[in-house]
């Protein structure tokens, strides 16, 4: 039986992708779970979907979480229904910026809004909610490109970077509370409507070359990969795991 029945889990940025198959897999687990996005549409297919598995624990938020007062209403909506949240994943961003260096102030500003600053905001807010029921498990998206130099922007290798350093050193200051929290950087993830499902129409002779290349498995990975560590790290079969990152990139990564 698992031991994440009745959690109430909220993952954010989760009406496609590695988001949705994080949030499908936890409402399989039993889990209570709050699913979000800012396209309407979307997410209420995402929504009209996830009613299959189960009608009475699915629910969901429309609305853009860089911002922090939609942020804070959220939390109000989680705290009034359930009365606390025991699970969060972060999972905000994009990594559809600029190359090259000179970047203007402009574009760093809204990579860093989006891919740091509003994965900082709600990890604030849930700590808050957390602290008072003194325990919780919080999961922090970030990406290789935050681990090491490899061909995505700089602006967003930045902010995935800066999200590990958020994470870790959080760690040290809510672990007396009960609370958990690690990250997961993902590498090339295959979806539709993804980056790398784009690249493969665009051209899929050069994509594929790139991950024999670069990918010592020789495939990209699917969304069901995330999911599956997620559900490892929030459960208790992890309750000595900590301020850890998981690279989950087909061994591409070539540090420690």
């Amino acid at each position: 039986m698992s031991n994440l029945i009745g959690k109430i889990a909220l993952v954010s940025g989760s009406s496609k992708g590695i988001g949705k198959a994080i949030a499908k897999k936890l409402l399989e687990e039993g889990a209570i779970v709050y699913i979000t996005g800012r396209n309407g549409k979307d997410l209420n297919d995402t929504f009209l979907e996830f009613q299959s598995i189960s009608s009475e624990r699915i629910n969901q938020f429309c609305g853009d979480l860089t911002d922090i007062d939609n942020i804070k209403k959220l939390m109000q909506v989680i705290i009034k229904k359930n009365g606390r949240l025991d699970i969060l994943v972060a999972n905000i961003g994009s990594g559809r910026f600029s190359s090259g260096w000179d970047i203007s102030d402009e574009e760093w500003e809204k990579c860093m809004e989006l891919n740091l600053f509003s994965s900082i905001k709600i990890t604030r807010e849930a700590i808050k909610i957390m602290e008072k029921n003194g325990s919780g498990n919080i999961i922090i998206m970030s990406s290789i490109a935050g681990c090491e130099s490899i061909s995505a922007p700089i602006t967003y290798s930045t902010a995935k970077a800066g999200l590990l350093a958020y994470m870790k050193s959080t760690s040290h200051t809510i672990g007396s509370s009960g609370i958990r929290i690690n990250a997961i950087s993902p590498g090339n993830i295959y979806f539709k409507g993804g980056t790398w499902y784009n690249k493969m129409q665009e051209d899929e002779e050069k994509t594929i070359q790139y991950i024999s290349d670069n990918v010592p498995l020789h495939k990209f990975g699917i969304p069901e990969d995330i999911a599956e560590v997620v559900c490892f790290l929030v459960s208790e079969k992890s309750q000595f795991i900590t301020g850890a990152n998981f690279v989950i990139d087909g061994g591409q990564t070539r540090c420690l």
